[in-house]
């Protein structure tokens, strides 16, 4: 009996695959070199949620 290990792919593989995933992890790069970036305080966050 043949058995093969599991074949592992990361998450940037995966979403390249696909475009309309990939046209928007391009577009997330971009933001972050542009330093586009939205900053949340998880601690907050937690509060409303409990």
């Amino acid at each position: 009996m043949l058995i093969e290990p599991p074949f592992e792919e990361d998450e940037t593989t995966y979403l390249l695959k696909s475009e309309t995933n990939k046209k928007h992890l391009l577009k997330a790069l971009e933001n972050v070199e542009k330093g586009n970036l939205i900053f949340i305080n998880l601690d907050d966050y937690e509060k409303i949620l409990f």
